[in-house]
């Protein structure tokens, strides 16, 4: 694995685990790299998070992209990215722990990436569900509400994952827990999309 990839990857671990205050020395020994070859590849702690964010962020529209073209139309595309969250999720744990923290602690560190990348998602979503809707292939509702809410199930599925083991006494990172989950969601939302 190259240098620069070895970098994002324990950067990932360590951002998750300590958010911002991760330390670049505990990056570069987990990356098995010396400090001056981390500051070298990314220059700065700011630069290493932003390209953290920004490789999730290229990650996500490639998940997302291949779902919009596996399903065009309709309930299928909202359940088709359902399943790519699950994935894209599933894959990038380490992730869904660096959103969520700065979600809480307000944000202010991934402007960059909610302008370039999630603004841009959330309106084309938002502009589908409503076209969905004016062709009465989906039920009368609010687009970007749903859409918060389905974020809001899905990031909190992860991030929560070990509290929700703890409480039912299942592991939900499982593959059948996982799909138990999607299955559910997408259940819960095709009833409540469903044209009448």
């Amino acid at each position: 694995m190259a240098s620069q990839d070895r970098i994002l990857e324990a950067a990932r671990g360590e951002f998750a685990q300590h958010g911002y205050a991760a330390r670049l020395q505990d990056i570069a020994e987990r990356a098995g790299l010396t400090h001056p070859t981390l500051l070298y590849h990314f220059g700065s702690k700011e630069k290493l998070y932003a390209a953290v964010i920004e490789q999730a962020m290229l990650d996500w529209a490639a998940v997302t992209s291949r779902a919009v073209s596996a399903a065009p139309v309709g309930f299928d595309r909202v359940a088709a990215l359902i399943a790519a969250a699950m994935e894209f999720f599933g894959t990038h744990h380490d992730f869904v722990v660096i959103w969520r923290r700065e979600a809480i602690e307000g944000g202010s560190r991934l402007e960059i990436a909610m302008a370039e990348h999630m603004r841009p998602f959330l309106d084309r979503a938002v502009a589908y569900l409503e076209r969905e809707v004016a062709d009465g292939r989906l039920r009368e509702h609010d687009p970007a509400e749903l859409m918060q809410t389905v974020y809001g199930a899905l990031s909190t599925y992860f991030s929560d994952a070990g509290f929700r083991a703890r409480l039912s006494g299942i592991d939900p990172l499982t593959p059948e827990s996982r799909e138990r989950f999607r299955d559910s969601l997408t259940a819960m939302l095709r009833d409540a999309l469903a044209p009448r």
